[in-house]
């Protein structure tokens, strides 16, 4: 099967004042490729998964989202945001609302479905998380690892075509994160285009394609969830695996 690349990053430059916190970072993901990024804090990888649908912005190199490129043209941007879903850290779900509330918001306003349709897409991707009886439920009824699988509903009721995640479970009690990244993994499974912040190395093992460590705003090493872990080339991985593993 060729190699179709849908993400394409070329030499990407990212500062804050005079703090150089993206230093040339080159990265194609393929189709159905499901890359997890590694690395110290402060270290970019947030930032650079941040540019790919522009909540950061590059001073330097070059972005395309499936053949789309990221400018400054605000009607690209709307475009590229339309087909990739992201999950942070903190669950951003609006308190006031319901799990079901939450989940069909987007849909009817930007992609303009029906209430009716938004509902039953909803529901559907409540059962694929694992958690279809919380759908009245509002956030604050919730634990932490089923807000996240809430989160990952509402990103996915987007029909994205990529899903990034920023250390998504990094907010979680231990007891939960494996819920989130069995969703995760589920994800992978069905071919779903995915660049994962995480220091999970288990989950990196099972489901990654590749790992990648960056380091002071670079791309220090990639390679094979095997060869990344069991042979890393770099004494600067080493060093880090130590740490973690």
């Amino acid at each position: 099967m060729t190699k179709q690349p849908i993400i394409l990053a070329e030499d990407i430059h990212k500062w804050y004042g005079k703090f150089h916190a993206l230093r040339g970072v080159n990265l194609t993901v393929n189709r159905g490729e499901v890359v997890v990024l590694m690395g110290p804090s402060g270290s970019g990888k947030s930032t650079f998964i941040r540019t790919f649908n522009g909540l950061e912005e590059y001073q330097q190199g070059r972005i395309e989202i499936d053949g789309i490129a990221l400018t400054d043209d605000l009607r690209n941007v709307e475009t590229i945001r339309r087909e990739i879903g992201m999950v942070f850290q903190q669950f951003n779900l609006f308190p006031h609302l319901s799990v079901l509330q939450n989940i069909t918001l987007a849909p009817v306003w930007v992609r303009k479905w029906t209430k009716v349709k938004a509902e039953e897409v909803a529901m559907q991707l409540l059962e694929r998380v694992g958690i279809l009886e919380q759908a009245q439920k509002y956030p604050g009824q919730l634990s932490g690892g089923q807000q996240q699988r809430v989160a990952i509903a509402r990103a996915l009721a987007m029909q994205p075509k990529i899903m990034l995640f920023d250390e998504p479970t990094s907010a979680l009690d231990p007891e939960m994160v494996r819920e989130v990244l069995d969703v995760i993994q589920t994800l992978a499974a069905d071919g779903m285009t995915m660049v994962v912040v995480s220091h999970e190395v288990g989950f990196a093992r099972k489901v990654a394609d590749r790992v990648i460590l960056m380091d002071g705003g670079m791309i220090v090493e990639e390679a094979s969830p095997t060869a990344f872990f069991q042979n890393p080339q770099q004494e600067r991985t080493r060093k880090f695996l130590s740490q973690i593993l």
